[in-house]
């Protein structure tokens, strides 16, 4: 419950699996969060998304009051409403005070953690960003080829598969397209934490999730392009709040650079002191962390 120490003022209560679905271990789970305002966008969204989902569903309801009970009203109905949300879904509840603000990662990472399959992908954009419908076929294709079907012998190392990053568009390498979907272990040692920077955007926060991602794997990930994403609009600014996020950018941009360069300093670091056996494969990865790293640790 670690993942709850960042959220203050310090949650109400906690309710994992207030919807379970029985979920074959071989799936590959959606994880999203939401607020209780937007419960009605989770059919639409299942019907592009075939697969298990986890959703952390915030509330500013108090447990056992009447709102708390209006709600689970709710969510039943909409189990008894959607035969597809009900063998799919699993919707943990989170109780916060209504001052707190949004927290998306730690939210998503909630989300994560009750994941009930060993995959999961993680959907930053959370409901206002749908994916193609054919793209949970095809990643279970691709995990049913030959390297991802072989058990691992008693005693062996299981396969690790690489980090996947859904782009919506043409970048291959980072940085990716704003709120790229990411696929990988469920219990990957990599969790993104809020970044306490200017609450510029929601994509702007999820980039430095996406290097924390590629940095931490030394670019050893698999970029997967497709097109039929769904998108909301985003909302057009007035002047005065241009004007302001023009001064946020200013600071983020500050933030930024001292937030990758620290984190180039200590993956050099932690290479240098956790060298392998493969001496090539550890000077491949200084070399990549070489050239990548070269801007952000100068400046």
């Amino acid at each position: 419950m670690s993942k709850l120490s960042l959220i203050h003022p310090q949650p109400k209560g906690l309710e994992p699996y207030v919807i379970k679905a029985a979920i074959d271990p071989a799936a590959v789970t959606a994880c999203l969060w939401t607020s209780d305002q937007s419960l009605e966008s989770i059919p639409a969204w299942a019907t592009r998304w075939p697969g298990p989902m986890s959703v952390l569903m915030t509330t500013a309801a108090l447990p056992s009051s009447t709102e708390h009970e209006a709600l689970l009203n709710r969510l039943s109905a909409l189990q008894s409403q959607n035969p597809h949300v009900n063998s799919t879904l699993s919707l943990h509840l989170l109780h916060l005070d209504p001052k707190t603000p949004d927290n998306p990662n730690a939210f998503l990472n909630l989300a994560r953690l009750f994941a009930q399959t060993s995959r999961v992908v993680l959907f930053p954009g959370n409901f206002s960003s749908a994916p193609p419908k054919a793209l949970y076929r095809s990643i279970l294709a691709q995990q049913s080829g030959p390297s991802a079907s072989i058990e691992p012998a008693p005693g062996h190392i299981a396969f690790k598969h690489k980090p996947v990053i859904f782009t919506m568009r043409g970048q291959t390498s980072f940085p990716f397209s704003p709120l790229a979907p990411v696929m990988l272990a469920r219990d990957d040692a990599v969790w993104c934490t809020e970044r306490f920077f200017p609450p510029l955007s929601r994509a702007a926060d999820w980039e430095e999730c996406l290097w924390q991602v590629w940095l931490e794997n030394f670019g050893d990930v698999d970029v997967r392009q497709s097109r039929g994403w769904l998108q909301e609009a985003s909302p057009v600014l007035s002047a005065d709040s241009a004007l302001a996020v023009s001064a946020c950018i200013k600071l983020r941009r500050r933030l930024v650079a001292k937030y990758r360069s620290e984190t180039c300093v200590l993956s050099t670091r932690q290479l240098a002191a956790l060298r392998g056996a493969n001496k090539g494969v550890d000077a491949k990865k200084t070399r990549w962390l070489k050239r990548i790293c070269r801007n952000w640790i100068s400046a």
